[in-house]
């Protein structure tokens, strides 16, 4: 008899469960129907007017100007060139009764800033900021480098003052063919982008400012798409990082542990990690290299190239045979603890063939490490001299003798006031006010690549 109850119960819990996710999905349907509706040009418009009758916004006078692609002008325009006048009673020569003549001018609403691309995460400063500033952000998250669900960027296009495109990809072209006149268009172009075609489609003249994260990055695209380098809406800005976030105390043995943060894919040449660290040991066993990041097999594209697949396998057979680097390597899962994670290092490897500019050498240098970097297109113009090296037999040898001349601690420290000095914040983030229109940096014009 205690079975039938407890059968009754199952059968009541399941059906409470599944009541509570119909009506989770019921809610979360209509609160996407009501954004849509908020974030409509119908409703902005609706709501600017009422706004004005009741006194709760000013409105300066605004010089004629074409209704351009935007579809929600030209009904209001008549569609052609006298339209404004039979549509609307406008004499001749005043302004057409456009969206774009007609800004929002709220003393009382904040700029609104709309982050979007598939990745996003060298975003989350700059939102954090933005809203310190004042700003309402929102995002538009892409599926990939090229898709995206067109309705919602829609919404989210027609809600926007100012739009930044995290990558110079499909985003970027969607947005420059889209955007209105009244918006600014900012986009980041990292370094993965001179692999695609994408850049080459996006319409530039509607682009206020791209922002390049090192020089020789930009170069490579001017060269590649015949761009003018001398655009003053071309600019360069590094990729910023939270300095005091990484500055945590070193661990016991961290001068003799190097980290690899990243090995995906096999352009980041987690070999020549290994050859550093085998000459390293040759002379020094103590030594360690902790490397951080996600499995060759986590990612999907990895699956159609042979190449990597095949590269991954010899690593991974290679660790198992070599004497020198057997039990010396340790993996770590990806995840958002990097600053403890280089709480270990006492030095952090970059042996990239390419990169743009490295976040995670950025982070290692500010976490205290000393950088060892391999010889790379912008990799002196980006650390100097002192920490660039031929090969891994000149990385250890440097290496080897900063610790034999008690300058290891010297290097780590030059390492965290470099990163300090370059890339924190507090020096990257004034140019990104006045690129993103937060503050009264709005207004002065933008200034010459840099």
């Amino acid at each position: 008899m205690g079975e039938r109850p407890r059968t009754w119960q199952q059968q009541e819990r399941r059906a409470l469960v599944a009541d509570l996710v119909r009506t989770q999905a019921t809610l979360q349907a209509r609160t996407e129907q009501l954004q849509a509706i908020f974030a409509s040009r119908w409703y902005r418009l609706a709501r600017f007017f009422w706004r004005l009758r009741s006194g709760r916004v000013w409105r300066r006078p605004s010089a004629p100007r074409p209704a351009g692609e935007d579809s929600f002008a030209r009904p209001l325009n008549g569609g052609g060139a006298n339209g404004g006048a039979a549509a609307g009673g406008a004499a001749a020569g005043e302004p057409p009764h456009t969206l774009e003549a007609v800004p929002r001018v709220a003393l009382d609403e904040p700029p609104r800033l709309l982050l979007a691309g598939h990745r996003l995460v060298f975003c989350e400063q700059l939102a954090r900021r933005a809203r310190r500033a004042g700003a309402a952000v929102r995002e538009d998250r892409w599926r990939t480098h090229g898709d995206h669900d067109e309705e919602a960027s829609g919404a989210a296009l027609a809600w926007a003052d100012t739009i930044h495109c995290e990558w110079c990809l499909g985003n970027a072209v969607w947005y420059s063919r889209n955007k209105l006149d009244r918006q600014r268009l900012v986009v980041r172009f990292h370094r993965m982008e001179l692999e695609t075609p994408y850049p080459g489609e996006v319409e530039l003249e509607r682009v206020d400012a791209l922002v390049f994260v090192a020089r020789h990055v930009l170069e490579a695209a001017c060269e590649r798409w015949g761009w003018d380098a001398e655009d003053p809406r071309f600019r360069v800005l590094p990729n910023g990082v939270d300095a005091d976030a990484q500055a945590l105390p070193k661990l016991p043995g961290a001068e003799r542990t190097l980290a690899m943060v990243g090995y995906v894919p096999r352009l980041k040449r987690l070999d020549r990690a290994l050859d550093l660290l085998a000459a390293l040991r040759r002379r020094d066993e103590r030594f360690r290299l902790a490397v951080k990041g996600r499995e060759p097999w986590e990612h999907d594209w990895l699956g159609a190239r042979a190449e990597d697949r095949a590269c991954y396998r010899r690593l991974g057979e290679r660790l198992e045979r070599e004497p020198a680097l057997r039990g010396a390597v340790s993996f770590e899962p990806f995840g958002d603890d990097v600053a403890e994670f280089l709480r270990r290092a006492g030095w952090v490897v970059s042996a990239g063939e390419v990169e743009g500019h490295s976040v995670a050498l950025a982070e290692g240098m500010a976490s205290g490490a000393a950088p060892v970097v391999w010889e790379r297109p912008g990799a002196r113009e980006q650390y100097g001299e002192r920490w660039v090296h031929a090969d891994a037999e000149a990385a250890a040898l440097w290496m080897l003798n900063a610790l034999e001349h008690d300058q290891g601690a010297g290097e780590r420290e030059a390492a965290a006031a470099f990163a300090a000095e370059r890339w924190s914040w507090e020096r990257l983030g004034p140019a990104w006010d006045e690129l993103l229109g937060l503050g009264a940096e709005a207004a002065r014009p933008l200034g010459p690549a840099g």
